[in-house]
């Protein structure tokens, strides 16, 4: 109960809360993925650069293909997603979500995101489904 009161409040005040939390990065990102009330695999459909950089944000497009938590997303309904991305050799993200690979991302047939409560990412995978 402790870590997810932790949890709520490093979400709540973003990055500046995250550093005084009593929460480690790894940690606080795996209690971020269980505390997600939606969890949702698309097919990638179109991936657009938002705005240029080594790290940058990209418009993920797809469609649904289920849902493994919530009650959000439906199969075949649109997935739009703003997920932080950065070209390969960027540095290390500490941020929660943490970017991902603008190439792989582009790449990418497939994704899995987890989302809170108000419908902002939490988190990010590519995600093979062979």
């Amino acid at each position: 109960m402790r870590q997810l009161t932790a949890l709520l409040c490093v979400l709540a005040l973003g990055a500046a809360g995250a550093a005084s939390a009593d929460v480690s990065l790894g940690q606080s990102d795996s209690l971020a993925r269980a505390a997600a009330t939606d969890v949702v695999i698309f097919n990638v459909v179109k991936v657009r650069l938002l705005d240029g950089g080594e790290v940058a944000s990209c418009r993920v497009f797809g469609r649904a293909i289920r849902a493994e938590r919530g009650k959000r997303f439906k199969p075949r309904q649109s997935v739009r997603l703003t997920v932080p991305c950065a070209m390969e050799g960027a540095d290390a993200s500490d941020a929660t979500p943490k970017w991902v690979d603008r190439e792989a991302l582009v790449r990418s047939a497939h994704g899995r995101a987890f989302l809170g409560g108000d419908g902002g990412l939490i988190a990010y995978e590519l995600y093979d489904l062979n």
